[in-house]
């Protein structure tokens, strides 16, 4: 039983590192070639845990081979330009100018409702107002509306607008961030003549936050 305990953490750790290496893409957002890598892995990891009759080597060493083998892939695929399309695939226009492309959508085997469906969930409700729907080498599908059907910005409506950037949580439930501090160019000397002046300790700070523009935002717990 100890021996299974010490096997899953080991092939956990082991694990969360070789995913760390290959990146932080989200499974939909997987290159076929890392798709394979990480189903491989799981079935590596899996049979020492399962088995305890099977040495832990059995799992570190083919683990060791996919990740370099991935790695080694990944920087190819960058610097060989004929290797792209082998592994990561080319993508496909699924409809140009309001125009389906009848032949590619045969080609990638997506059916006419899936889609209009996916048109549909991207708020355009006519085939004709889609300039480009482009299925990518993810197999996600982006859908570019024309000019005519989509929503004004305020460039085009000669509305000067200012860039807020993103909010930098600096303080979440009473711990300070010293990355996002960092982020924003200020320290915590800063961050308590802040706080003092919203009339708050650190220890009743549940959120507290500012954005690039340095609008703040606290909740108390």
């Amino acid at each position: 039983m100890l021996t299974i305990f010490i096997r899953v953490i080991l092939i956990y750790i082991l694990l969360i590192g070789t995913m760390r290496i290959m990146g932080k893409r989200q499974i939909g957002e997987l290159q076929l070639s890392e798709l394979v890598t990480t189903i491989l892995l799981s079935e590596l990891a899996s049979q020492p845990i399962t088995d305890s009759q099977i040495p832990f080597a059995f799992a570190l060493i083919p683990i060791c081979v996919l990740l370099s083998l991935e790695v080694v892939i990944s920087f190819a695929v960058t610097k060989i330009p004929f290797l792209k399309p082998i592994f990561d695939g080319t993508p496909s226009i699924l409809v140009s100018h309001g125009v389906i492309n009848k032949s590619e959508i045969e080609k990638v085997r997506i059916s006419i409702e899936e889609l209009l469906s996916a048109i549909r969930i991207e708020g355009i409700g006519d085939i004709e107002d889609v300039d480009y729907a482009i299925l990518e080498h993810n197999g996600q599908l982006s859908v570019i509306p024309k000019k005519q059907a989509a929503p004004p910005s305020a460039s085009e409506m000669n509305i000067k607008v200012s860039e807020s950037g993103i909010a930098h949580a600096l303080v979440v439930d009473s711990h300070i961030s010293d990355f996002d501090l960092n982020l924003i160019g200020r320290d915590r000397e800063w961050l308590n003549k802040r706080l003092k002046k919203h009339k708050a300790e650190l220890s009743e700070v549940y959120l507290f936050c500012v954005n690039d523009e340095g609008k703040e935002y606290l909740v108390k717990k």
